[in-house]
């Protein structure tokens, strides 16, 4: 039933022009940073261990825009897959034809 909901969801984006799409793609991977709780601490482990340098602070707003970036792509995606070529984002990006 999730999944279905997702594929719903996905479908609905697709229709957004790219704007809304970005600033909904960032608002799900926002989404997926405060529920994903077991996502967002291996993220955080894997950063603290990768980058100990980086004060805690730092490594946490990394992995707040790593979660956007995350949900920037999913929502791009809902055009690729749901749209249709001609709607596509590499159709629609400047400087196409």
């Amino acid at each position: 039933m999730l999944a279905r909901f997702g594929l719903a969801a996905m479908w609905m984006l697709h229709f957004l022009p790219l704007a809304l799409l970005a600033r909904a793609g960032e608002s799900l991977g926002m989404l997926f940073y405060a529920f994903g709780l077991e996502r967002r601490r291996v993220c955080l482990l894997n950063l603290a261990r990768c980058l100990p340098e980086l004060a805690a602070s730092e490594r946490s707003a990394l992995a707040r825009r790593h979660f956007r970036a995350v949900g920037g792509r999913h929502a791009s995606a809902s055009c690729e897959w749901c749209g249709s070529p001609a709607s596509s984002i590499c159709a629609r990006s400047p400087g196409s034809p």
